[in-house]
């Protein structure tokens, strides 16, 4: 009798028995679960990489990253940053992959960098065996702006193009 009292009591007590949903993605046959890639996404240190990486997806397919390789401590004088960024371009190949086609070579401190992600059940993205999750990681002194890749925008019109040029 008590095991019954006990089930009853708890079945009353307002809390619902299903799990949170997932994020969702608007697909062709209205919303499904899966992973909004656009936005902001960090990793701490991983395997080889010994720093932290933050990586933004914008709608428009490109992206860009920040390695904190070696940020400037507070209150010093740096020559360097510390901080590489790069960027380029994403597509989903797969609800759940998503390609980066990065401009230009990687080279340099925070190599090698990115190409590929898989969206697992819980929300993150993983690259190898690194996990990203969504936000930003932001050093001691430095503000979440200084920290947020922003993928470059080199207007060219008008006066700014550049003249033909004959072979």
């Amino acid at each position: 009798m008590l095991l019954i009292f006990l089930w009853a009591c708890t079945a009353l007590d307002g809390a619902d028995p299903t799990p949170p949903e997932g994020p969702t993605v608007p697909t062709l046959l209205g919303e499904a679960s899966g992973v909004a890639f656009e936005g902001n996404w960090t990793s701490p240190s991983c395997g080889g990489r010994a720093y932290a990486r933050n990586i933004r997806f914008e709608r428009d397919g490109t992206y860009a990253a920040i390695d904190l390789v070696s940020p400037c401590p507070p209150g010093t004088h740096c020559v360097w940053s510390g901080m590489v960024g790069y960027g380029g371009s994403w597509v989903i190949t797969d609800p759940k992959l998503l390609n980066l086609r990065e401009i230009g070579a990687p080279a340099g401190p925070g190599s090698p960098h990115p190409s590929l992600f898989t969206a697992d059940l819980q929300g993150n993205l993983i690259e190898s065996t690194c996990i990203y999750q969504k936000g930003l990681t932001i050093p001691p002194g430095y503000t979440e702006e200084q920290v947020t890749p922003r993928v470059p925008t080199v207007p060219i019109t008008g006066t700014d193009a550049p003249a033909p040029t004959t072979p």
